[in-house]
């Protein structure tokens, strides 16, 4: 607990630093080196916190205290930035009626971007919010970033792979379209033949009934006119084509 009594004493420190340099944007006095300097070291034993000082500000402050302890409380749970390492320079910038102060946090893994606000409160300059947001600097660790470049390389073979097997079996089909192609050509051919010799079937039987009937009168009245007989005494059952070749002696 010895970074939590430190840090209690500079917040109470920083919170009774007055002195007579005077910035015509700002309607408060402050000495500008004082002010870095004490925002540095409140900054930095703030940063430097383990999980149950922050744990402890999470559950018994208010205000920005409980935002930017609950913020770094993730932080060393996740072990997202690792040890701590040290703190940049404070540039101090006025906003109105506001100092801003920024610096920059370095940790073994990344660092965090720290702003802090301060306003004259009852004569005494006072710490009334604090942002900490991750910098575009941090960076997961190298085991971390290999197994992730594995990974992706891994999805993205993968993937190539699958593609390509797909066209090959997709072009490996080519070779049944011919064979498809000739079955439903066949089929359609013999339906058409089978419907077109039926067709002359049908066409040469009534051709053949049709002479039969013409030869069967013809051959009735020869038959009747040769002998004088009626064509109701006798009924051509059949007829045969004769022999011509065959002599008759």
């Amino acid at each position: 607990m010895k970074n939590l009594k430190r840090f209690l004493a500079i917040f109470f420190v920083a919170s009774l630093m007055l002195t007579s340099t005077v910035f015509a944007d700002t309607d408060f006095n402050y000495d500008e080196a004082a002010v870095k300097e004490s925002v540095k070291e409140f900054v930095s034993d703030f940063m430097q916190m383990d999980e149950l000082e922050y744990q402890y500000y999470v559950d018994n402050s208010t205000g920005w205290t409980i935002e930017a302890s609950e913020k770094m409380l993730s932080y060393v749970q996740s072990d997202t930035l690792g040890s701590y390492v040290s703190l940049s320079d404070v540039k101090i910038t006025e906003d109105g009626q506001t100092l801003k102060a920024s610096l920059t946090a370095t940790y073994m893994k990344g660092s965090l971007d720290v702003v802090t606000t301060l306003a004259s409160i009852n004569g005494s300059i006072s710490v009334i919010d604090m942002e900490i947001t991750l910098a575009d600097t941090i960076e997961a660790p190298l085991g971390e970033r290999m197994a992730n470049a594995a990974f992706n390389t891994l999805i993205g073979i993968s993937s190539v792979f699958l593609v390509l097997l797909l066209i090959c079996f997709i072009i490996s089909l080519f070779k049944y379209i011919p064979k498809l192609q000739e079955m439903f050509g066949k089929k359609k051919k013999g339906s058409a033949e089978a419907a077109l010799e039926s067709a002359i079937a049908q066409i040469e039987e009534k051709e053949e009934l049709v002479d039969d009937t013409e030869l069967i009168a013809v051959i009735t009245a020869a038959i009747c006119a040769s002998t004088g007989a009626s064509s109701d005494s006798f009924v051509v059952r059949s007829i045969k084509k004769a022999n011509r070749k065959k002599k008759y002696i």
